[in-house]
């Protein structure tokens, strides 16, 4: 469980997790993405400790900004005894860790954790936080019937298809982590609650993460297997506006859609995209930027005249902010219209959720 203790006029709460764990072998830690990530290798600040002898429960309390709206969980590992050497930890030995994840079994709201571990996690709600975009309240009506397909394509990739009614489609969102929003935050449930008839959604089955930094790979499936088979599926013509969305690897791999193919791809909407990301290394720590902005950099000021990037990133996610102006400011300078917005919270479906529908209904003023 979590509580919230707020004084009304203050930007930070202390928030205190609670959670039972008998058994004395086991070493419970808290995991926010912005907050375990940022501080790996150092996890001993975010340890749940009993409060006297009794083993359990085990509580920790962190300071928040009030405004968040952000995604938990509790990790699990045998406990580390200090007099023991052990190898210094790397980000696999993070990932492996994240794998034993489970959500607040007290908390109401839960989504599934797509980055990476698979596992679910809690939402946590700051007394400050927006009430986010109404299509996901759930207390509201939905407005129309939702019509879910599933295609495949020549090799094998599934791509559903989501749409609230039968009216020509004049506008196609192609979302490149499909199955997170299905299996994850169940989008279909969304939708019937947003009056966009003519819009249609095409997911796509989110491919590996080699595979979404590599942009030949990534035009290859949009362009000759995805767009091909929802279009004939759609009965869309090549005057329907496309708009691509990705996140994370999956925002990278957007950005590099719609640079390659602004005449496919007029408009992307990206959050918290990976644009640290170099070829030749491991760059995430890095302040300068990464392959796709360097290479916009020295592209013709007019090659991307009519194309529209609207850009999301957590508040708490530190250099990825920094990267994300980068990208915003080389995009612009290459022609285009772009637009970065600052959530509150960290690198996280819990606000993705709410910047995509802003960014739709944006694109549309």
């Amino acid at each position: 469980m979590h509580t919230i203790a707020h004084s009304p006029g203050s930007s930070t709460m202390s928030v205190t997790f609670t959670v039972d764990e008998p058994d004395p072998r086991t070493e419970v830690i808290l995991d926010i993405d912005f907050l375990l990530h940022a501080s790996w290798p150092d996890l001993d600040h975010l340890v749940l400790r009993p409060a006297g002898e009794v083993i359990s429960p085990r509580s920790l309390t962190v300071e928040l900004p009030s405004d968040v709206e952000i995604t938990y969980r509790f990790l699990r590992r045998p406990f580390l005894d200090p007099t023991v050497s052990v190898p210094a930890p790397t980000l696999d030995h993070l990932r492996a860790l994240c794998t034993s994840g489970r959500p607040d079994p007290d908390a109401l709201e839960h989504i599934h954790n797509p980055f990476g571990s698979e596992v679910t996690s809690s939402v946590l709600r700051g007394p400050d936080a927006t009430d986010g975009h109404p299509v996901w309240n759930q207390g509201e009506p939905s407005s129309s019937a939702v019509t879910v397909g599933r295609l495949r394509t020549p090799r094998g990739r599934l791509v559903t298809i989501v749409h609230v009614s039968a009216k020509p489609i004049d506008e196609l969102v192609i979302v490149l982590d499909g199955d997170v929003w299905m299996d994850s935050l169940e989008l279909p449930f969304a939708l019937a609650r947003w009056d966009r008839p003519t819009t249609a959604f095409a997911l796509v089955s989110t491919p590996d993460r080699e595979n979404l930094v590599d942009r030949r790979f990534m035009s290859a499936l949009l362009t000759e297997e995805v767009l091909p088979i929802v279009d004939d599926h759609l009965s869309a013509g090549a005057r329907t506006a496309v708009t691509i969305v990705g996140h994370s690897y999956g925002g990278l791999a957007a950005a590099g859609l719609a640079c390659d193919h602004p005449d496919r791809f007029g408009s992307a909407i990206i959050g918290s995209g990976s644009f640290w990301y170099r070829d030749s290394h491991d760059a995430r720590d890095d302040v300068e930027p990464g392959d796709l902005t360097v290479g916009l950099r020295t592209a013709p000021s007019t090659v991307l005249a009519g194309s529209r990037f609207l850009l999301h990133v957590g508040r708490e996610e530190g250099g990825m902010i920094d990267q994300s102006q980068m990208f915003a400011d080389a995009v612009a300078a290459a022609g285009a219209e772009a637009e970065l917005r600052l959530y509150s919270g960290g690198h996280d479906y819990a606000w993705y959720r709410h910047a995509l529908f802003d960014a739709l209904d944006a694109l549309n003023r």
